[in-house]
């Protein structure tokens, strides 16, 4: 509870101190460069046209492909965390080819059995290769 308090009254006192010494100037200097950032953001974005809403991408009821369905797996694993595997559609429905580069054996196979153990999943390529 006194870190607490403690931790306020730091935060309350350097809040006061940046009030405190401030220039009358700067809330000023902040809106116009909040304006230009604003303005240089608005203009890298694409033309709302060519952006595909979620509403217009996916209706109720929707799936994923198989092959983003395992992609995904694979990116939030933790164990895969830092790995860079590619899935693509195999010939057939229900197939995924795995490649790509993996530190270890352990990492091949383990993308292999998220693979294997998605659903919509029936056969696995597993083409990732291990450094020697």
């Amino acid at each position: 509870m006194g870190k607490k308090i403690l931790g306020g009254l730091l935060a309350l006192a350097i809040v006061g101190g940046a009030v405190a010494g401030s220039n009358p100037a700067d809330p000023d200097i902040l809106a116009r460069l909040g304006a230009t950032v604003a303005g240089k953001v608005t203009a890298a974005l694409p033309d709302r046209s060519q952006l595909a809403g979620p509403v217009t991408t996916f209706k109720v009821g929707d799936r994923l492909p198989v092959e983003e369905q395992v992609r995904v797996r694979i990116r939030t694993d933790k164990s895969m965390a830092g790995t860079e595997v590619e899935v693509l559609r195999g010939g057939a429905t229900g197939e995924v080819r795995l490649r790509g580069l993996v530190a270890t054996p352990a990492l091949q196979l383990r993308a292999a059995i998220i693979a294997s153990e998605t659903l919509g999943v029936d056969k696995v390529f597993n083409e990732l290769a291990v450094p020697e």
